[in-house]
Protein backbone atom coordinates (compact mmCIF):
# COMPACT_ATOMS: atom_id res chain seq x y z
CA UNK A 1 0.00 0.00 0.00
CA UNK A 2 1.38 3.83 -0.82
CA UNK A 3 2.32 6.14 1.52
CA UNK A 4 -0.74 7.84 2.04
CA UNK A 5 0.08 10.80 4.03
CA UNK A 6 3.67 12.48 5.10
CA UNK A 7 4.91 15.17 7.45
CA UNK A 8 8.35 16.15 6.69
CA UNK A 9 11.12 19.08 8.38
CA UNK A 10 13.34 20.48 6.15
CA UNK A 11 15.97 22.97 7.32
CA UNK A 12 18.90 25.34 5.35
CA UNK A 13 22.34 23.63 6.49
CA UNK A 14 25.08 26.62 6.34
CA UNK A 15 27.35 24.05 4.09
CA UNK A 16 25.31 21.37 2.19
CA UNK A 17 21.79 23.49 1.48
CA UNK A 18 18.40 22.23 2.13
CA UNK A 19 18.27 19.09 4.13
CA UNK A 20 15.99 16.71 5.69
CA UNK A 21 15.78 16.81 9.47
CA UNK A 22 13.05 14.69 9.89
CA UNK A 23 10.32 12.81 8.56
CA UNK A 24 8.36 10.22 8.72
CA UNK A 25 8.86 8.66 4.99
CA UNK A 26 12.17 7.65 3.17
CA UNK A 27 11.02 10.19 -0.12
CA UNK A 28 14.10 8.40 -1.92
CA UNK A 29 11.82 7.89 -5.23
CA UNK A 30 12.12 11.20 -6.99
CA UNK A 31 9.84 10.78 -9.85
CA UNK A 32 7.06 10.56 -7.41
CA UNK A 33 7.79 12.55 -4.58
CA UNK A 34 8.40 16.28 -4.05
CA UNK A 35 11.54 17.41 -4.46
CA UNK A 36 11.55 19.30 -0.92
CA UNK A 37 15.03 20.83 -0.91
CA UNK A 38 14.45 22.37 -3.93
CA UNK A 39 11.37 24.29 -2.49
CA UNK A 40 12.51 25.34 0.20
CA UNK A 41 15.81 26.74 -2.27
CA UNK A 42 13.15 28.59 -4.03
CA UNK A 43 11.12 30.42 -1.12
CA UNK A 44 12.73 32.18 2.30
CA UNK A 45 9.91 34.10 2.94
CA UNK A 46 7.41 32.89 6.38
CA UNK A 47 4.58 31.98 5.30
CA UNK A 48 2.11 28.85 3.61
CA UNK A 49 1.76 27.75 0.79
CA UNK A 50 0.15 24.92 -1.50
CA UNK A 51 2.02 22.76 -4.00
CA UNK A 52 1.12 19.93 -6.52
CA UNK A 53 3.62 17.22 -7.57
CA UNK A 54 2.32 14.43 -9.66
CA UNK A 55 0.43 11.69 -7.31
CA UNK A 56 1.08 14.03 -3.78
CA UNK A 57 -0.38 17.39 -3.12
CA UNK A 58 1.42 19.58 -0.27
CA UNK A 59 1.16 22.34 2.50
CA UNK A 60 4.17 23.94 3.43
CA UNK A 61 5.32 26.59 6.22
CA UNK A 62 8.31 28.17 6.58
CA UNK A 63 9.40 30.05 9.59
CA UNK A 64 12.94 30.93 10.75
CA UNK A 65 14.39 30.22 14.29
CA UNK A 66 16.32 32.52 16.10
CA UNK A 67 20.08 31.07 16.13
CA UNK A 68 23.37 32.43 18.23
CA UNK A 69 25.36 29.35 15.62
CA UNK A 70 23.67 30.56 12.16
CA UNK A 71 24.76 32.88 9.74
CA UNK A 72 22.70 35.97 9.96
CA UNK A 73 21.50 34.50 13.48
CA UNK A 74 18.65 32.72 12.00
CA UNK A 75 17.99 29.20 10.76
CA UNK A 76 15.70 28.40 8.04
CA UNK A 77 12.98 25.94 8.00
CA UNK A 78 9.83 24.27 6.51
CA UNK A 79 7.49 21.87 7.96
CA UNK A 80 5.89 19.71 5.00
CA UNK A 81 2.52 17.81 4.97
CA UNK A 82 1.62 16.05 1.97
CA UNK A 83 -1.24 13.77 0.51
CA UNK A 84 -1.45 11.27 -1.89
CA UNK A 85 -4.87 12.90 -2.94
CA UNK A 86 -6.08 10.21 -5.53
CA UNK A 87 -6.07 8.01 -2.31
CA UNK A 88 -8.58 10.17 -0.48
CA UNK A 89 -10.90 11.29 -3.41
CA UNK A 90 -13.83 9.45 -1.53
CA UNK A 91 -13.07 11.29 1.30
CA UNK A 92 -12.29 14.82 0.50
CA UNK A 93 -14.17 16.78 -1.92
CA UNK A 94 -12.05 19.55 -1.70
CA UNK A 95 -8.45 19.03 -1.72
CA UNK A 96 -7.07 22.54 -1.75
CA UNK A 97 -9.83 23.89 0.65
CA UNK A 98 -8.73 20.41 3.30
CA UNK A 99 -4.66 21.34 3.45
CA UNK A 100 -5.49 25.15 3.20
CA UNK A 101 -7.35 24.91 6.61
CA UNK A 102 -3.95 22.43 7.92
CA UNK A 103 -2.03 26.45 8.21
CA UNK A 104 -3.10 26.71 12.05
CA UNK A 105 -1.63 23.75 12.99
CA UNK A 106 1.55 23.65 11.20
CA UNK A 107 2.08 27.74 12.23
CA UNK A 108 1.34 26.29 15.99
CA UNK A 109 3.77 23.19 15.53
CA UNK A 110 6.55 25.57 14.23
CA UNK A 111 6.22 27.83 17.32
CA UNK A 112 6.79 24.68 19.47
CA UNK A 113 9.82 23.64 17.43
CA UNK A 114 10.82 27.66 17.75
CA UNK A 115 11.02 27.08 21.77
CA UNK A 116 12.68 23.52 22.07
CA UNK A 117 15.90 24.10 23.56
CA UNK A 118 18.99 23.10 22.03
CA UNK A 119 17.21 22.82 18.24
CA UNK A 120 19.39 25.31 16.98
CA UNK A 121 22.45 24.22 17.70
CA UNK A 122 21.86 20.30 15.86
CA UNK A 123 20.79 22.37 13.09
CA UNK A 124 23.90 23.62 13.03
CA UNK A 125 26.45 21.07 14.44
CA UNK A 126 28.84 19.07 11.91
CA UNK A 127 26.68 15.87 10.25
CA UNK A 128 28.25 12.81 8.55
CA UNK A 129 25.32 13.12 5.47
CA UNK A 130 27.01 10.38 3.73
CA UNK A 131 25.80 8.02 6.12
CA UNK A 132 22.44 8.69 6.45
CA UNK A 133 22.89 9.96 9.83
CA UNK A 134 20.03 9.89 12.22
CA UNK A 135 19.78 13.67 13.03
CA UNK A 136 17.52 13.56 15.93
CA UNK A 137 20.59 11.33 17.72
CA UNK A 138 22.79 14.27 18.04
CA UNK A 139 20.42 15.65 20.81
CA UNK A 140 20.35 14.39 24.15
CA UNK A 141 17.99 12.10 25.46
CA UNK A 142 15.46 15.09 26.43
CA UNK A 143 15.88 16.80 23.11
CA UNK A 144 14.82 13.26 21.46
CA UNK A 145 11.92 12.59 23.37
CA UNK A 146 10.58 15.91 23.22
CA UNK A 147 10.55 16.38 19.54
CA UNK A 148 9.22 12.89 18.99
CA UNK A 149 6.47 13.70 21.47
CA UNK A 150 5.77 16.73 19.14
CA UNK A 151 6.05 15.30 15.81
CA UNK A 152 4.20 12.27 16.51
CA UNK A 153 1.50 14.29 18.33
CA UNK A 154 1.60 16.99 15.23
CA UNK A 155 0.65 14.73 12.59
CA UNK A 156 -2.08 12.73 14.54
CA UNK A 157 -3.75 15.92 14.72
CA UNK A 158 -2.86 16.68 10.57
CA UNK A 159 -4.24 13.28 9.61
CA UNK A 160 -7.83 14.00 11.29
CA UNK A 161 -10.07 14.60 8.97
CA UNK A 162 -12.80 17.19 9.91
CA UNK A 163 -14.60 19.94 7.80
CA UNK A 164 -16.88 21.17 5.38
CA UNK A 165 -14.61 19.74 2.42
CA UNK A 166 -15.55 16.30 3.19
CA UNK A 167 -16.95 14.01 1.06
CA UNK A 168 -20.87 13.68 1.21
CA UNK A 169 -21.71 12.61 -2.10
CA UNK A 170 -19.90 11.65 -5.36
CA UNK A 171 -22.62 13.84 -7.06
CA UNK A 172 -21.04 16.54 -5.18
CA UNK A 173 -18.18 16.81 -7.10
CA UNK A 174 -17.05 19.34 -9.70
CA UNK A 175 -15.20 19.51 -12.68
CA UNK A 176 -13.09 21.81 -14.84
CA UNK A 177 -13.95 20.57 -18.51
CA UNK A 178 -11.91 21.10 -22.01
CA UNK A 179 -13.03 21.21 -25.11
CA UNK A 180 -12.48 22.18 -28.71
CA UNK A 181 -11.25 21.61 -32.13
CA UNK A 182 -9.43 18.22 -32.95
CA UNK A 183 -5.49 18.81 -32.76
CA UNK A 184 -5.55 22.46 -31.08
CA UNK A 185 -3.95 21.74 -28.14
CA UNK A 186 -5.69 20.47 -25.34
CA UNK A 187 -3.49 17.61 -24.20
CA UNK A 188 -0.58 19.69 -24.32
CA UNK A 189 -1.96 21.63 -22.06
CA UNK A 190 -2.88 19.46 -19.73
CA UNK A 191 0.33 17.87 -19.95
CA UNK A 192 2.26 21.32 -19.72
CA UNK A 193 0.43 22.38 -16.32
CA UNK A 194 1.99 19.99 -13.78
CA UNK A 195 5.86 21.87 -15.13
CA UNK A 196 3.86 25.08 -14.64
CA UNK A 197 2.97 24.35 -11.09
CA UNK A 198 6.45 23.67 -10.27
CA UNK A 199 8.02 26.60 -11.80
CA UNK A 200 5.35 28.76 -10.45
CA UNK A 201 5.84 27.72 -6.95
CA UNK A 202 7.05 31.08 -5.68
CA UNK A 203 3.94 32.83 -6.95
CA UNK A 204 1.72 31.19 -3.89
CA UNK A 205 -1.21 32.91 -4.92
CA UNK A 206 -1.55 30.96 -8.25
CA UNK A 207 0.11 27.99 -6.80
CA UNK A 208 -2.43 27.14 -3.98
CA UNK A 209 -5.51 27.19 -6.38
CA UNK A 210 -3.72 25.53 -9.26
CA UNK A 211 -3.75 21.98 -6.27
CA UNK A 212 -7.52 22.02 -6.54
CA UNK A 213 -8.84 23.84 -10.25
CA UNK A 214 -6.17 22.18 -12.72
CA UNK A 215 -4.12 18.95 -11.07
CA UNK A 216 -7.28 17.59 -9.77
CA UNK A 217 -9.86 18.52 -10.83
CA UNK A 218 -9.95 18.98 -15.16
CA UNK A 219 -10.76 16.80 -17.76
CA UNK A 220 -10.97 16.46 -21.59
CA UNK A 221 -14.39 16.25 -22.52
CA UNK A 222 -15.23 13.24 -25.15
CA UNK A 223 -15.65 14.44 -28.54
CA UNK A 224 -18.87 12.45 -28.94
CA UNK A 225 -20.62 14.20 -25.80
CA UNK A 226 -20.70 17.59 -27.18
CA UNK A 227 -21.35 16.36 -30.88
CA UNK A 228 -24.25 14.34 -29.62
CA UNK A 229 -25.72 17.20 -27.47
CA UNK A 230 -24.80 15.87 -24.39
CA UNK A 231 -27.00 12.81 -24.42
CA UNK A 232 -24.12 10.52 -24.75
CA UNK A 233 -23.79 8.19 -21.79
CA UNK A 234 -22.55 9.85 -19.16
CA UNK A 235 -24.31 12.68 -19.37
CA UNK A 236 -27.91 11.80 -20.38
CA UNK A 237 -29.62 11.32 -17.47
CA UNK A 238 -27.94 14.12 -15.28
CA UNK A 239 -26.27 16.26 -17.24
CA UNK A 240 -23.30 15.79 -15.96
CA UNK A 241 -21.17 18.08 -18.31
CA UNK A 242 -23.10 21.57 -16.69
CA UNK A 243 -24.45 20.63 -13.61
CA UNK A 244 -21.22 19.28 -12.39
CA UNK A 245 -19.17 22.07 -14.07
CA UNK A 246 -16.65 24.82 -11.99
CA UNK A 247 -15.79 26.21 -15.65
CA UNK A 248 -15.15 25.61 -19.29
CA UNK A 249 -11.83 26.00 -21.02
CA UNK A 250 -11.98 26.10 -25.14
CA UNK A 251 -9.09 25.62 -27.18
CA UNK A 252 -8.51 26.30 -30.87
CA UNK A 253 -6.07 26.96 -33.62
CA UNK A 254 -5.91 30.40 -33.90
CA UNK A 255 -4.10 30.30 -37.02
CA UNK A 256 -6.29 27.69 -38.67
CA UNK A 257 -10.16 28.84 -39.89
CA UNK A 258 -11.28 25.26 -39.53
CA UNK A 259 -10.01 25.29 -35.69
CA UNK A 260 -12.12 28.21 -35.25
CA UNK A 261 -15.27 27.33 -36.98
CA UNK A 262 -15.08 23.41 -35.15
CA UNK A 263 -14.85 25.83 -32.36
CA UNK A 264 -17.32 27.80 -32.46
CA UNK A 265 -19.85 25.18 -33.21
CA UNK A 266 -18.89 23.09 -29.83
CA UNK A 267 -19.10 26.48 -28.26
CA UNK A 268 -22.72 26.96 -28.92
CA UNK A 269 -23.83 23.72 -27.83
CA UNK A 270 -21.74 24.61 -24.18
CA UNK A 271 -22.88 27.70 -23.82
CA UNK A 272 -27.04 27.29 -24.98
CA UNK A 273 -26.65 24.04 -22.00
CA UNK A 274 -25.71 26.63 -19.61
CA UNK A 275 -28.20 29.55 -20.86
CA UNK A 276 -30.94 26.99 -20.76
CA UNK A 277 -29.93 25.63 -16.83
CA UNK A 278 -30.62 27.54 -13.18
CA UNK A 279 -27.02 27.16 -12.70
CA UNK A 280 -25.76 28.73 -8.71
CA UNK A 281 -23.00 30.15 -9.67
CA UNK A 282 -21.75 31.95 -12.73
CA UNK A 283 -19.63 29.61 -15.55
CA UNK A 284 -16.42 31.15 -15.97
CA UNK A 285 -15.27 30.21 -19.65
CA UNK A 286 -11.83 30.42 -20.61
CA UNK A 287 -10.84 30.63 -24.41
CA UNK A 288 -7.18 29.95 -25.40
CA UNK A 289 -6.15 30.46 -28.79
CA UNK A 290 -3.33 28.30 -29.61
CA UNK A 291 -0.63 30.37 -31.59
CA UNK A 292 1.55 27.99 -33.70
CA UNK A 293 5.06 29.27 -34.49
CA UNK A 294 5.49 30.82 -37.50
CA UNK A 295 1.33 31.15 -38.17
CA UNK A 296 -0.63 34.33 -38.33
CA UNK A 297 -3.06 34.60 -35.39
CA UNK A 298 -6.67 36.35 -36.33
CA UNK A 299 -7.10 39.69 -34.07
CA UNK A 300 -9.11 39.76 -31.02
CA UNK A 301 -12.10 41.92 -32.15
CA UNK A 302 -12.72 38.66 -35.09
CA UNK A 303 -12.55 36.38 -32.26
CA UNK A 304 -15.12 38.06 -30.15
CA UNK A 305 -17.08 38.71 -32.83
CA UNK A 306 -16.86 35.05 -34.07
CA UNK A 307 -17.52 33.85 -30.41
CA UNK A 308 -20.39 36.91 -29.94
CA UNK A 309 -18.58 37.19 -26.37
CA UNK A 310 -20.08 40.56 -25.53
CA UNK A 311 -23.84 39.18 -25.85
CA UNK A 312 -23.16 36.19 -24.36
CA UNK A 313 -21.63 37.37 -21.04
CA UNK A 314 -25.34 38.31 -20.40
CA UNK A 315 -26.14 34.89 -19.37
CA UNK A 316 -24.59 32.93 -16.72
CA UNK A 317 -21.32 33.07 -18.11
CA UNK A 318 -18.09 35.33 -17.23
CA UNK A 319 -15.93 34.73 -20.95
CA UNK A 320 -12.53 35.68 -21.47
CA UNK A 321 -9.73 35.48 -24.26
CA UNK A 322 -6.31 34.60 -24.79
CA UNK A 323 -3.89 34.58 -27.38
CA UNK A 324 -0.85 31.92 -26.40
CA UNK A 325 1.30 29.83 -27.93
CA UNK A 326 1.06 26.66 -25.48
CA UNK A 327 4.21 25.37 -26.44
CA UNK A 328 6.55 28.03 -25.08
CA UNK A 329 5.00 30.69 -23.38
CA UNK A 330 4.55 29.56 -20.17
CA UNK A 331 4.36 33.14 -18.17
CA UNK A 332 0.77 34.18 -20.78
CA UNK A 333 -0.64 30.35 -20.02
CA UNK A 334 -0.06 31.74 -16.29
CA UNK A 335 -2.30 34.54 -17.02
CA UNK A 336 -5.07 32.88 -18.98
CA UNK A 337 -5.27 30.22 -15.75
CA UNK A 338 -4.82 33.13 -13.33
CA UNK A 339 -8.13 34.68 -14.45
CA UNK A 340 -9.86 31.34 -14.97
CA UNK A 341 -9.35 30.44 -11.53
CA UNK A 342 -10.02 33.86 -9.77
CA UNK A 343 -13.29 33.74 -11.27
CA UNK A 344 -13.97 29.97 -9.94
CA UNK A 345 -12.86 30.76 -6.30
Amino acid sequence: MPLTEILCISYFDRIIGPNTFHCNAELSDREEFPDLGRILDFNNEEGTFIFAFRKYQTVNHIFYLESEYARGGKDLLMISYMIRAAYFKSEISDIYRYLESKTPILEEFASELQQLEDFSRILNQNKDIENQQDLISLGNKSFQKKFINLFKSYFKTLCMKEGPFLQKSKDELKKVFIFGADHAGKTTFLKNIEALQFHSQDDSGLGTQILEVVIDNMEILMEECIDNQFKCEQCGRSNRCINKAQGFILIFNVSDKQSIIDAKERFKIIVKKICNHELEDTIPILIIGNKFTYHEEVSEEIVNDTFQIDQINECDVKIEYFPVNLLNNDKKTLEALRWFIRNII
